[in-house]
């Protein structure tokens, strides 16, 4: 059925239902505005597109050598839509024909044009709009300079709504210099152009393809992380500084819908006269919000990995099973000459959320079996003994 047969049958339906049982529940009523809104809401986007078609061809293709007045004489819509959707149609198209001068296009204001006009010759009166009588107009001096009027029919035919565009010349003949008839099947979307960035159907497809499809599998993703860890059970003994590291690597799509991300990163992290450190992590994600990555809103994913941790310097010492007490230091001093090192891994577990694959921030906790009998590490989180979060982290990420 047309949408705007859809719209009217609906309308006589509600109200011939109102009218036998005055009883209806107040959501049934709900449910037909709900639906009429949703018909003239895909008929406007389906009229947009097609002015957007017409104003684009006009871009490639001007109907004049020169820039030339012209008048938006009428425009008419379907059954049932009434003046709002013309009103719709007249600023959009308004909109378009100032943004994009390539047509050689420019609207004149013509009030006697639309206005109803009274014209007696020897052969009668006459009562009619001004553009179908130029010859009144032009005795009136109401052309204003514009010698051509535009007029705009809309129609919904089956399920397909159709736009006849006429451009005339403001003759007593009103001879046609130019037509185009364009049609779009209202069950396709909208491809919802930029009025400022007009381009074909086909351009304008290809650049959705791209936001879906070509993403690229590979992405470069740049973190920057604060690594705190557990305060020591012992209350005498130096607690382990936060690490700020700074992490680059490359991540790859496992699946076309980013529902599986696997990463692989290496880190570095310095502090003047305390330590130097690096890193190497591998990690995989998945998606919670959905089975697909999504382009406008944000994305969940939870992430499990293991990570390959070096520190070397003083900064290392807070990592080692053993405290240096006064003894050590006058027996060992040789030892104390020595660069101080650790090196163990961990295997970090967090949530991340991620936006528009652009910009993601996460949190998660570290597990380091190593660190269970380092004095100066303690824990955050100790499941039965069995399992210990010796850290507690936060980055950012930007992807490029």
């Amino acid at each position: 059925m047309r949408p705007a047969l859809l719209a009217l049958t609906l309308a006589l339906v509600s109200s011939s239902s109102w009218a036998a049982d005055p009883a209806i529940a107040e959501a049934q009523r709900a449910q037909m505005e709900k639906l009429r809104a949703e018909v003239a809401g895909q008929i406007q986007l389906q009229a947009y597109d097609l002015l957007d078609e017409l104003v684009y061809g006009w871009t490639r293709q001007p109907v004049f050598e020169l820039e030339t007045p012209v008048v938006l004489a009428d425009v008419t819509v379907p059954v049932g839509f009434g003046s709002g959707l013309a009103a719709l149609i007249e600023n959009h198209f308004a909109d378009l024909v100032v943004k994009n001068p390539r047509t050689r296009l420019t609207l004149a204001h013509c009030p006697q044009c639309t206005a109803v006009m009274v014209h007696s010759g020897s052969k009668g009166t006459i009562v009619s709009r001004g553009v179908d009588q130029p010859e009144a107009l032009a005795a009136a001096g109401a052309l204003s300079g514009a010698r051509h009027a535009i007029f705009l029919d809309f129609e919904a035919e089956g399920s397909a709504l159709v736009l006849r565009a006429r451009i005339t010349s403001l003759e007593p003949a009103l001879p046609i210099i130019h037509a185009r008839t364009l049609s779009t099947s209202t069950s396709s979307p909208a491809l919802l152009r930029s009025g400022d960035q007009l381009k074909s159907a086909a351009e304008a497809r290809k650049e959705y393809l791209d936001a879906l499809q070509g993403r690229g599998v590979f992405t470069v993703p740049l973190r920057m992380a604060v690594r705190s860890y557990g305060s020591p059970p012992d209350t005498g003994t130096v607690a382990a500084m936060p690490f700020i590291w700074l992490q680059a690597g490359t991540e790859v799509a496992l699946t076309q819908a980013r529902a599986w991300t696997g990463t692989f990163s290496v880190g570095v992290t310095w502090m003047p006269q305390l330590h130097t450190g690096f890193m190497a992590q591998a990690r995989i994600s998945r998606l919670l919000t959905g089975s697909v990555a999504s382009l406008t809103r944000p994305d969940l994913y939870v992430f499990l990995g293991g990570s390959v941790i070096s520190i070397h310097g003083q900064g290392a010492r807070v990592f080692q099973n053993k405290v240096l007490n006064l003894e050590d230091v006058l027996t060992n001093i040789p030892e104390l000459l020595v660069e101080p090192h650790a090196t163990f891994a961990a295997f970090p577990i967090g949530l991340e959320l991620r936006v528009g694959n652009r910009i993601g921030a996460s949190v998660f906790l570290e597990s380091a079996p190593a660190l269970n009998d380092a004095p100066s590490v303690g824990t955050y989180l100790n499941l039965l003994d069995l399992l210990k979060f010796h850290t507690l982290g936060a980055e950012v990420t930007f992807c490029f």
